[in-house]
């Protein structure tokens, strides 16, 4: 039985608390590598810095606690990979595409901790991983083709001496769920 169906099973008044509590890293870790980019982040330096060690301190606590098991705190981690993907891209659509993977991989922890099978319980990780790192790229590659097309091609869009990509680009959520 999951952690979670177990706490709600016992004391149902503390269910949500844990469910949120175990995805804490991984909000965490997501708006901390939001700070990485220009224009200027949406969050200050020190924010970003304090909101990235304690999603490792808080991590290993649940850990150390028997709260969450070693692959869940693994996966928690994935926004990491975020970093290498999304580099490079101007903040304005970073952080969307940021927080939408983080949606995504919420989604894959809550159906983790609901299922009672340990087949379905790894299968739903899988493919929240897999559909987050999915349109992770696929919103990377299309804000480069955007970027493309509206003349950014030898200055990063927002960068130092470069026409600023407010208002001319496309809506986030076009280059994150279009094909």
């Amino acid at each position: 039985m999951s952690f979670a169906k177990q706490i709600f099973q016992e004391k149902n008044n503390h269910f949500w608390l844990v469910l949120i509590a175990s995805s804490l890293p991984l909000w965490l870790l997501s708006i901390a590598i939001t700070l990485e980019g220009f224009p200027r982040p949406p969050i200050p330096a020190w924010l970003a810095i304090t909101a990235f060690i304690l999603a490792f301190m808080i991590g290993i606590a649940m850990v150390s606690l028997k709260r969450i098991n070693i692959i869940l705190f693994l996966y928690c981690l994935i926004p990491l990979l975020n970093l290498g993907i999304f580099d490079e891209i101007s903040t304005i659509y970073k952080t969307p595409f940021i927080l939408a993977c983080a949606v995504i991989l919420s989604a894959g922890l809550f159906g983790y901790q609901f299922s009672l099978s340990r087949w379905w319980r790894w299968l739903i990780l899988l493919a929240a991983a897999s559909l987050s790192l999915f349109f992770a790229w696929n919103a990377a590659s299309g804000f480069w083709e955007m970027a493309a097309n509206l003349g950014y091609v030898n200055c990063f869009p927002d960068g130092f001496g470069c026409e600023a990509l407010a208002g001319r680009g496309d809506p986030w959520w076009v280059l994150f769920f279009g094909f």
